[in-house]
């Protein structure tokens, strides 16, 4: 159960390391050495993997679980044949009414240590699946919360990357078209420039 637990987390690892390759992979963007551009359909793809590899966590917790009522149910057997051992043993004593009560007592008590092991042991496995199963819906739900969190930041950083590249561009065309008036002022002179215009606006 442990070594298919661990096989389990490390295919989930394994979707956190791609991510990471990816995004070290990325371009960075217009004018920016901190800042990327990533595919949101990859990212997505990432996304949908580890929604994927959830559901087999959430699994292997049930495996447990049901493991854990195969260790009662084995409980219970053996419980039954103490419980049956000391029956045997009372049915031997019975010509005695001494080693009859011994034998009544004897087999109260292995019938009762025999119902608190089961019990012991039945609590145990349930509040073992129970901290197993609610381990992995937190760990997948901080994953998941963590990856929502990097997408978006991701989309907000290439969205910021496209505003400065046009603001970049507009700056560009403005030098460009006052070089080239300043090449014919004459075809010009009558109108007026852009700076002109934007400060009478």
């Amino acid at each position: 159960m442990e070594k298919n637990s661990k096989a389990i987390g490390d295919q989930i690892y394994n979707v956190i390391d791609d991510m990471e390759d990816y995004l070290s992979n990325c371009r960075t963007k217009f004018m920016s050495t901190n800042e990327i551009i990533v595919d949101r359909t990859q990212m997505e793809d990432f996304l949908r993997e580890l929604r994927r590899k959830a559901p087999e966590e959430i699994e292997h917790a049930r495996k447990v679980y049901k493991n854990r009522e195969a260790i009662l149910d084995d409980a219970r057997s053996k419980a039954q044949a103490l419980i049956d051992q000391a029956e045997a043993q009372t049915d031997e004593l019975i010509s005695q009414n001494e080693i009859m009560r011994r034998a009544y007592d004897q087999a109260d008590s292995v019938v009762s240590m025999a119902n608190q092991e089961a019990i012991n042991v039945r609590e145990s496995a349930y509040a073992d699946a129970e901290a197993i199963r609610s381990n992995a819906e937190q760990y997948m739900d901080d994953v998941l919360s963590y990856l929502e969190s990097l997408i978006g930041d991701a989309m907000k950083a290439s969205s910021k990357n496209y505003e400065d590249l046009i603001g970049t561009l507009h700056m560009f065309q403005d030098r460009v078209n006052s070089d080239h008036n300043k090449l014919h002022p004459d075809d010009y002179s009558e109108e007026p420039l852009p700076e002109d215009t934007e400060d009478g606006q």
